[in-house]
């Protein structure tokens, strides 16, 4: 008897360690609600900074099946999985990673682990602008070496035999068109590496004096 419940146990933890690496899934299949730990269930939840609302997905699944979820078990074991969420540690690594966070630790541990979340989340944010920027200038730089392959396209044109004087005439003034927006483009990349400069002292700035 003991091993059957050891190896019910096993399944359902399987089974849930399975739907919590699926992202946004809170649903119990006939199996799950059936072999279910609640506490463990619970513990999940928690340890993964789920809302308790997940619970009433979990009513409605089960409900199919003649199974009630075990409501003291399954608040003991997500209140047991908030505090290793809610550690300090780990409200650094959602923000610094760019996730979201919606508000579940209790008092006693929100206003340290919201703290380090918003310490994170400003060196997301800084990270992501440097790579923006850095994207902004890669593309720019690409334009420009289009506008002066398309110069000196157009500047072997302009000395080719047999072209009449209007032709030359246009050649130069699509030469003096492509010169103006490569100038255009030059100046963009000089504002944007300045930016970036200021961007990257901000970010390191910020990673210089994060204490975890």
């Amino acid at each position: 008897m003991t091993e059957t419940i050891q190896s019910n146990r096993l399944r359902s933890f399987t089974l849930l360690a399975l739907l919590a690496s699926l992202p946004g899934c809170a649903t119990l299949d006939k199996e799950e609600c059936l072999v279910a730990d609640w506490r463990l269930i619970g513990y999940q939840d928690g340890a993964a900074g789920k809302s308790a609302t997940v619970l009433d997905e979990y009513r409605e699944d089960c409900a199919e099946h003649a199974v009630v979820p075990d409501l003291d078990r399954y608040r003991a074991g997500r209140a047991e999985g908030l505090q290793e969420y809610c550690k300090v540690d780990n409200g650094y690594r959602l923000g610094e990673s760019g996730r979201g966070y919606s508000g579940v630790c209790p008092t006693d541990l929100e206003e340290g682990f919201r703290a380090a979340y918003h310490k994170g989340r400003e060196i997301y944010l800084a990270r992501s602008a440097v790579q923006k920027t850095h994207a902004k200038i890669y593309r720019r730089q690409h334009l420009l070496q289009d506008l002066k392959e398309d110069k000196g396209v157009k500047l072997s044109e302009l000395i080719a035999d047999g072209l009449q004087s209007e032709q030359r005439v246009l050649i130069l003034y699509e030469i003096t068109e492509l010169e103006r927006e490569m100038h255009s483009v030059e100046d963009e990349i000089a504002v944007l590496e300045h930016d970036l400069a200021n961007q990257q002292a901000h970010l390191d700035t910020l990673t210089q004096h994060v204490v975890r």
